[in-house]
């Protein structure tokens, strides 16, 4: 087939269907709002066309080329462009829902407001690339590779990434949610408010990252290294940190509501106003750590070590601290009040009421 009838179909908003473009140079084309269904590219060469408003459903872009290509408002439906070129393109507005782009080069690719849903991107390479405002959803993404990208309000969810590369990606503001990030060096990123709830970072190396202001809500950190962090007002509310290592971090204003931090080193780490209401820390070092106005409000820190750490109306309400180390300890501390214990047992539903008989 040429590339007329294309061009002619495309013109009157009649669907082309079953079309047989394989190995065509269709370089430089134009195309605005048609629609393709089943049709074959395979090795065509698309290099800087402009495409617009275009849906191609089951379709075949094996080894094509959108090399400098610009997409705008387009959709891909369970499409195959395996082995695919993408480099320098622009995709924009743009959706990508259940097509297989594995083993393709998106290097230097701009995503603006994109989505990709339940597609494959393993082996894919987008090393410079640029994500902004878009979303790779519930996708395949084994040895894909990230180096140099830049990721601006960007989402990753329900991915494994334990074979990701990520030299010099730059992050700000992104959502990793769900996603499994696990025995993973990712030292020398930048992690300044990421969205990692639910994710999985066990025995991941952060050290010296910048988590600042990050979101870390049901996510486990089990033996994560996490010495000398940057994470001012960060949220680990239910997070699971258990023999984790958190020496000498800024952990300012953090929220470890519900956390469990069993067996995990805090040492030298600054705590001035965290929040540990509830959380397990039980057989922790706080060793040397600065914990001004820090809440343990019914926290349980048994056998944990305080030596030589600095109070200043620390609040150790209802804290469980049976076998507990406060050697060299300094500072003031505020302790148990009975009335206020007592009144936060008090349970309204098993209150009988009292009807005095006229």
């Amino acid at each position: 087939m040429s590339i007329d009838p294309l061009l002619q179909s495309v013109a009157h908003s009649i669907p082309v269907r079953e079309a047989n473009l394989d190995g065509q140079m269709l370089s430089g084309l134009r195309l605005n709002d048609g629609v393709v269904l089943s049709s074959s590219f395979r090795n065509s060469n698309f290099t800087s066309a402009r495409l617009t408003g275009m849906m191609f459903q089951d379709c075949d872009f094996s080894g094509a080329s959108f090399a400098d290509a610009s997409l705008e408002n387009c959709m891909f439906v369970s499409c195959r462009a395996g082995g695919s070129n993408w480099r320098r393109a622009r995709l924009v507005q743009s959706t990508s829902i259940s097509s297989d782009f594995g083993h393709s080069d998106f290097s230097e690719m701009k995503f603006v407001q994109t989505t990709a849903m339940r597609c494959v991107l393993a082996h894919a390479v987008l090393r410079g690339a640029t994500l902004s405002q878009s979303a790779i959803m519930d996708c395949a993404l084994s040895d894909i590779v990230l180096d140099g990208a830049t990721l601006a309000n960007a989402v990753i969810t329900r991915a494994d990434l334990r074979s990701a590369q990520f030299a010099g990606m730059r992050c700000d503001t992104i959502l990793f949610s769900e996603c499994d990030l696990s025995e993973r060096d990712l030292t020398g990123l930048t992690l300044a408010r990421a969205n990692l709830s639910g994710a999985k970072l066990d025995h991941t190396n952060l050290s010296g990252v910048d988590l600042s202001a990050s979101i870390l809500t049901g996510a486990s950190l089990v033996g994560a290294d996490l010495s000398g962090v940057t994470a001012p007002n960060t949220l680990f509310v239910r997070a699971d940190l258990r023999a984790a290592r958190l020496r000498n971090a800024n952990l300012t204003q953090c929220v470890f509501v519900d956390a469990r931090l069993d067996g995990c080193d805090l040492s030298g780490t600054k705590l001035e106003m965290a929040v540990f209401t509830r959380a397990s820390a039980k057989s922790a070092s706080f060793a040397a750590a600065d914990m001004s106005y820090a809440l343990m409000h019914h926290a349980k820190i048994n056998g944990s070590d305080f030596s030589g750490s600095r109070f200043l109306r620390t609040d150790l309400h209802c804290a469980s601290t049976e076998g507990c180390l406060f050697t060299a300890q300094h500072g003031s501390a505020l302790q148990t009040v009975p009335e206020r214990a007592v009144a936060e047992l008090y349970d309204p539903s098993r209150i009988i009421p009292f009807h005095r008989a006229c």
